[in-house]
């Protein structure tokens, strides 16, 4: 739920049947090339997943690290020999892969398709849901602030945004629209309100960068991802982070993708089994404030209130026109670094 920002605690949870059908085969000799981000989202993959599959299957598991930019180039190079087997992706970049015919399509009579809410599965399966809120000093910042505080003349010239394009500035620019009354299909709405918040403080790459900024006085508030915010604060006491409601958050989701013709389909499938499986997606909740797509997941309270964790919360979300939006990167990028940036 989204509440009052809280450490999480781990409550207990029934799981997906297990891949019982794979785990019987011997895979001694096979390799699974995973393709996904580093850092504590590996480590959680590795731990919960591809280490029980390497003691069940004899199989190795290798991660591939990087951006979706890489994921995706690679998989659309190797469409008619693919060396990767899955593929994490954005929740934009999903349909597309599906539509191309890079992905497969999710299945509806699968155990981990059924586990999943309802209409989340575009494209590919439903990883993770994080929201686009807003990191702010505590000390400059009094209470957690709504979006429109951004605009606060007190706060001229102390706003952070993060390097576009990305998923940070896309949200920023579908909020200031709203604030003006529109949506992301009136770009001009958005860039004239965008035009509030100069000059801009600084442009973060990441966010080692502008929480030293923060805790320097120097940045009072920064448009960010829930989940990468949530995993730091414990060492930036000064920082917090809200969830506005007027509007809401900008709805985040990451996907898992099977690759279409991939050298290892069954150890794909019991990948993606395991990741999507109670236990891992409880570990996200708690350790990474990644809200959890699998309806059989119960949370504690506490641990609830860090995360987006129910339909009725993604609903509250603002939900972008993500194909539209990628459409307008690259006019909307110019105008990013023109009009506000100045550049």
């Amino acid at each position: 739920m989204l509440k009052k920002l809280t450490t999480a605690l781990l409550a207990g949870a029934i799981g997906l049947p297990a891949a019982g059908a794979f785990a019987a085969d011997d895979y001694s000799g096979h390799t699974l090339v995973v393709g996904v981000w580093g850092g504590d989202i590996e480590r959680l993959l590795r731990e919960n997943v591809a280490e029980p599959i390497e003691e069940e299957t004899g199989a190795s598991v290798e991660f591939v690290l990087g951006g979706t930019g890489d994921r995706m180039a690679r998989i659309y190079a190797e469409k008619d020999n693919p060396t990767m087997d899955v593929a994490f992706l954005n929740m934009y970049e999903a349909p597309q892969a599906l539509s191309d015919g890079i992905v497969l399509p999710p299945d509806p009579e699968s155990d981990m398709y059924k586990a999943i809410w309802d209409g989340m599965n575009n494209g590919c399966y439903a990883m993770s849901l994080v929201g686009l809120g807003i990191a702010y000093n505590k000390n400059i910042v009094p209470e957690a602030p709504e979006w429109e505080d951004m605009w606060d003349p007190e706060y001229n010239g102390m706003i952070a945004v993060a390097q576009y394009p990305g998923s940070e500035g896309d949200g920023l620019i579908g909020v200031a629209a709203r604030l003006a009354g529109a949506d992301e299909h009136d770009p001009d709405a958005a860039f004239e309100k965008l035009q509030g918040l100069k000059p801009i403080a600084m442009t973060y790459t990441n966010l080692d960068e502008v929480f030293a900024m923060m805790d320097a006085g120097e940045v009072a508030m920064a448009p960010m991802i829930s989940g990468y915010v949530l995993s730091a604060l414990k060492e930036h006491p000064d920082i917090g982070f809200s969830f506005p409601t007027e509007p809401g958050p900008v709805l985040v989701r990451d996907m898992l993708c099977l690759v279409k013709d991939s050298p290892e389909p069954e150890l794909a499938r019991m990948f993606a089994e395991k990741a999507l499986g109670v236990a891992n997606q409880t570990d996200y909740a708690e350790q990474i404030f990644f809200g959890p797509t699998n309806s059989q997941v119960e949370l504690s309270e506490e641990a609830s209130a860090d995360v987006i964790d129910t339909p009725e919360e993604v609903e509250s979300l603002v939900q972008l026109d993500w194909p539209y939006v990628i459409e307008q990167r690259s006019d909307w990028t110019q105008r990013w670094n023109k009009e506000l940036l100045e550049q």
